[in-house]
C-alpha cells in the first residue's frame, strides 16, 4: 500500500551554483536560475515535514548561493520531528565559518556532503571541483574540528570517471586521516557527448552477460546465421517454401544458428533480453571493467583501515534487482521553481548518452507548489498510478539496455516519448535503478 505520505523529501533550494564543472548539467549555459522562496518553503514545511523521516537539500545548484539557506534550515528543524534528519550537499566553497558555526551552534543538519572529484596537482583539468580549491579544504577542516562531539555526519561524494579514478586512493587515504564518516561514489552520467569516454560502467545486465559470455565466439556470425554465406543459404529456402505453399506461415528453416536459439532460451529463463550489438561494442571495455572491480576491492580494503564507510556503485547492473531508489525511499522532489519531479534524473531537461545512442530526456512534473498543495499533488491519480508502476519496477518497465533494438535507433529509446509500453515518464534506461550512478538521498 502506498504511503499517504513521503517518508523522504528532496528540496532544490536553487538550481544555480558557483561552480561550472564539465560533468555536471550545470555546466550548460542554457538555464535560467531559481530560487525557491522562503514564504513557499514554510508552507511546504508546516504542510509535509512534520511527516517526513530525512530532508534532503540538494539538486542541480549549489544550495548555499540562495540567499536565505540558513533561515530555510531553521525552518526545518521547527517543523520536522525530532527524530527526523537532514541533509545537505555542498561543494564547501560558500561554507565557511560563519555558516559552520549557525548549523553547529543551532543543530540545524545531521548529515553534510563536500562533493569533490579531484585531489588538486598540476595535472588535474580546472574545469573539474577539487577539495582544496577556493578554500574548500578549509572549510572541511573547521568543519570537522568544530564536529568533534561527531553529532553531524560528514561525508565526501565523487562521481568516477577515467580522467579521476587514479585520484580516488587519495581522496579515501587523505580525508579518511582527517576524520570522514564516508565517502560515496557515484558513476558519472554523461550529460554531454564529450563524457562518453568517460563512463567506466556499462549497462549490459549481469544476467545478460553471462549467456553472451558463455557463447564467446563470433556473434556477428551467429546472429547472421553461422556466416553470411549460410544465411543466405537459409534465407532462399525460406523463400522457396513460403512460395510453394503460397501462405505465410513461419518457415521450419530459420535463418538463426542453433547456438543463438539455445542462448536465446537462456536469456528467457534469466527474464531478459540479449543486447548484441552493445555487447560487440563494448567487449573490450568490458575487459577493462573487470579490472576495475579489483580496484573497488582496493578502495575497499583503504577505506577499512582508515575506518570509513565507503559506498560504491556497481559495475556490472544485476537486472533482478532494478529498483527505483527514490520509490523504495518513498521519497519526492521539488525544485527550485516549485515543481514536483519524480526523481533527480527528472529535475531538468537534459541529454544522456548512455546505450550506444543519445536521447533527449525532458524534465517531468506532476504539479507546482506554487498553484496546489503539495500533498494534493503526492495524492493525485497520475503520481499515484506511477508510484504503483515503479514499485514494482521489472514487472511494469521494459529495459533497453538488454535490448539491442535501443542501440540500433529504436524510436522509444531516443524520442522524447513513452516507452515501449506505453510508460510516461521514460524510466527504461534509468542508471540510478541499477546502482550506477548514485544520489545522496
Amino acid at each position: 500500500m502506498l504511503s499517504e505520505y513521503p517518508k523522504l523529501l528532496q528540496v532544490e533550494p536553487t538550481n544555480k551554483c558557483n561552480y561550472s564543472c564539465s560533468m555536471c548539467l550545470n555546466a550548460s549555459e542554457n538555464s535560467e536560475n531559481f530560487f525557491l522562496s522562503l514564504d513557499n518553503f514554510q508552507l511546504l514545511a508546516e504542510e509535509v515535514f512534520p511527516n517526513l523521516e530525512k530532508l534532503v537539500l540538494y539538486g542541480f545548484g549549489e544550495p548555499l548561493t540562495h540567499p536565505d539557506f540558513i533561515e530555510m534550515l531553521e525552518i526545518s528543524r521547527k517543523y520536522l520531528p525530532p527524530e527526523s534528519r537532514v541533509s545537505i550537499t555542498t561543494n564547501g566553497s560558500l561554507l565557511n565559518k560563519n555558516k559552520i558555526d549557525a548549523i553547529i551552534d543551532r543543530q540545524l543538519a545531521d548529515e553534510i556532503v563536500f562533493s569533490c572529484d579531484m585531489l588538486l596537482n598540476d595535472k588535474i583539468k580546472p574545469e573539474l571541483h577539487s577539495l582544496e580549491d577556493k578554500n574548500v579544504e578549509t572549510n572541511l577542516r573547521y568543519l570537522l574540528e568544530r564536529n568533534a562531539s561527531k553529532k553531524i555526519r560528514i561525508g565526501i561524494q565523487s562521481v568516477l570517471m577515467k580522467s579521476n579514478i587514479n585520484q580516488i586512493e587519495g581522496i579515501i587515504s587523505k580525508f579518511g586521516l582527517m576524520g570522514i564518516d564516508f565517502i560515496a561514489l557515484s558513476h558519472l552520467f554523461p550529460f554531454f557527448e564529450n563524457l562518453q569516454e568517460e563512463v567506466l560502467f556499462t549497462m549490459i545486465s549481469q544476467e545478460a552477460l553471462s549467456v553472451l559470455k558463455e557463447n564467446n565466439i563470433q556473434w556477428k556470425e551467429i546472429i547472421l546465421g553461422v556466416s553470411k554465406e549460410k544465411f543466405a543459404e537459409k534465407m532462399q529456402e525460406t523463400y522457396k517454401q513460403l512460395y510453394k505453399n503460397k501462405e505465410h506461415i513461419k518457415p521450419k528453416t530459420r535463418p538463426f544458428s542453433e547456438i543463438y536459439r539455445k542462448a536465446q532460451v537462456k536469456a528467457k529463463e534469466k527474464n531478459v533480453h540479449l543486447n548484441v550489438s552493445l555487447y560487440l561494442k563494448e567487449k573490450d571495455k568490458l575487459k577493462a571493467l573487470h579490472e576495475l572491480e579489483k580496484l573497488f576491492k582496493k578502495f575497499s580494503d583503504i577505506a577499512e583501515e582508515r575506518n570509513i564507510e565507503l559506498i560504491l556503485p556497481a559495475i556490472f547492473p544485476k537486472f533482478s534487482d532494478r529498483k527505483c531508489p527514490f520509490q523504495t525511499a518513498n521519497a519526492s522532489v521539488i525544485r527550485s521553481d516549485g515543481n514536483v519531479v519524480p526523481c533527480f534524473n527528472y529535475l531538468w531537461d537534459h541529454e544522456s548518452y548512455l546505450n550506444s545512442h543519445v536521447r533527449k530526456n525532458s524534465s517531468f512534473t506532476f504539479g507546482n507548489i506554487h498553484q496546489k498543495p503539495f500533498l494534493e499533488i503526492w495524492k493525485s491519480d497520475q503520481y499515484l498510478k506511477f508510484r504503483l508502476k515503479v514499485d514494482e519496477m521489472n514487472e511494469n518497465i521494459p529495459y533497453c539496455c538488454d535490448c539491442s533494438l535501443s542501440s540500433n535507433n529504436c524510436f522509444y529509446a531516443i524520442e522524447d516519448t513513452s516507452d515501449c509500453w506505453g510508460n510516461i515518464p521514460f524510466c527504461s534506461e534509468c542508471p540510478y535503478s541499477l546502482n550506477l550512478t548514485k544520489c545522496i538521498i
